[in-house]
């Protein structure tokens, strides 16, 4: 793709993009995320096999229980690790291929070495602020839902007051629908933080306020952009895995779950998240190059940087 392509996008042309990119270079992503899908293949069929011993054999002992629990812990923190890097090398890759630049799956993990922890540090702090501020969100459909019962009972008086436990209940559905929504909306202030980590090289606490900067008065944009993305994920997953999980519903019932049925759910899953999994991050990275085209001239920047630059020899790498 060309530099002189930058330009601010609407939501049909990021997403046309964000599938073009993908298409073009389908080999790169997948290969990229193929690394930390391979990671749940084994936990999955770990899980697998207790649910099978304890359909066949009865409840598994609590020894067994402390041991699951305290393996589950151990590999999320280095599934979460795995896919951290992952999300890095997706940044670069799809930075590298959107710029008209050529890239490796070996290259782009190349180009996250020396910044793991920095990227650690960009997800747990994000998360934990998204989380507490998650808790803060049920808190208040808490409160409001409690009002609401309240009210309900001073009106009824012990007498039902059906039109008013209508009202009531749907005060209360909205509250709940509110209160996630201004969530996610809060937590879209995140959502290039990783890209502007490693783009820009800034550290952590900056990156955070850097997305935050980046994403104002463009997070609905950006909203219905992962939204669609994340459903594309959700349907490659029923593709990959539905037949499987159709079949441990009936292996279930029969009160058998066959060896091979594990290891099947766990390929498919890995191979489906691998092929479905770049394209949120490609619609992540490509809405953190339109707010800076839009806000910063990135594109006017980057043409002026590329005349700059020395014209590379005959199959010298990128200077990037």
């Amino acid at each position: 793709m060309d530099a002189t392509d930058l330009r601010p996008l609407a939501l049909g042309e990021l997403l046309d993009r964000t599938f073009r990119l993908y298409r073009n270079h389908f080999w790169l992503f997948v290969g990229i995320m193929a690394i930390p899908s391979a990671f749940s293949v084994p936990f999955t069929v770990l899980i697998f096999s207790m649910q099978s011993s304890a359909i066949v054999g009865g409840p598994p002992s609590p020894k067994l229980v402390v041991g699951m629990v305290l393996f589950g812990l151990a590999f999320f923190c280095l599934f979460c690790a795995v896919y951290s890097v992952a999300i890095g090398a997706t940044t670069y890759a799809v930075s590298e291929a959107y710029l008209g630049r050529k890239v490796t799956v070996r290259g782009a993990y190349g180009k996250v070495h020396g910044n793991f922890w920095r990227i650690i540090g960009v997800v747990v702090v994000a998360l934990l602020r998204a989380y507490g501020m998650l808790i803060l969100a049920i808190i208040g459909i808490a409160f409001v839902v409690g009002i609401s019962a309240g009210i309900l009972a001073a009106i009824g008086r012990g007498q039902p007051r059906p039109i008013a436990g209508i009202i009531i209940g749907l005060v209360m559905f909205l509250a709940y629908l509110a209160g996630i929504g201004l969530w996610v909306l809060w937590s879209l202030r995140y959502a290039v933080s990783i890209p502007a980590l490693l783009l820009e090289r800034v550290g952590v606490l900056a990156a955070l306020r850097r997305s935050v900067q980046l994403t104002r008065g463009r997070r609905w944009q950006m909203l219905v952009a992962i939204f669609l993305c994340t459903m594309i994920a959700y349907v490659g997953a029923i593709v990959f895995q539905g037949p499987f999980f159709i079949t441990l519903i009936f292996s279930a019932r029969s009160g058998h779950l066959p060896e091979w049925l594990a290891y099947a759910f766990a390929m498919s899953g890995a191979i489906g998240g691998a092929i479905t999994g770049p394209v949120l991050l490609i619609a992540l990275v490509l809405c953190y190059y339109d707010t800076r085209i839009r806000k910063e001239a990135f594109d006017l920047e980057f043409m002026m940087s590329s005349l700059d630059r020395p014209v590379p020899a005959p199959g010298a790498g990128s200077l990037a």
